[in-house]
């Protein structure tokens, strides 16, 4: 496997393309190194989609805990069984799950 394109090769085979025409191993390496700047993208977004949507899923399972330790505070309860949290975790109320 070819080593990857650096900035600093892209960006020297740019001010190349200035002065005049590339060699076709030149323009060959440029190539090679705008794909794989749009398959880093491609792959950064993706991965940044996948935590997005792991962290709502946190957030919410973070909300259920607080809305049952609030709850709990107001009825002067002073234990949550471990039960209701992971009946939280799991998506389902305290309710359902017992």
């Amino acid at each position: 496997m070819a080593k990857p394109v650096t900035t600093e090769q892209l960006l020297n085979l740019a001010d190349r393309a200035e002065r005049g025409p590339l060699s076709a191993d030149e323009a060959s390496r440029l190539r090679t190194g705008i794909t794989q700047l749009h398959d880093d993208r491609r792959s950064l977004r993706s991965r940044l989609r996948v935590q997005t949507r792991q962290l709502r899923r946190d957030t919410e399972d973070l909300t259920g805990i607080r809305n049952l330790v609030v709850h709990s505070q107001r009825r002067r309860i002073a234990h949550i069984p471990v039960w209701s949290v992971v009946a939280i975790l799991r998506g389902t109320r305290p309710e359902e799950a017992a």
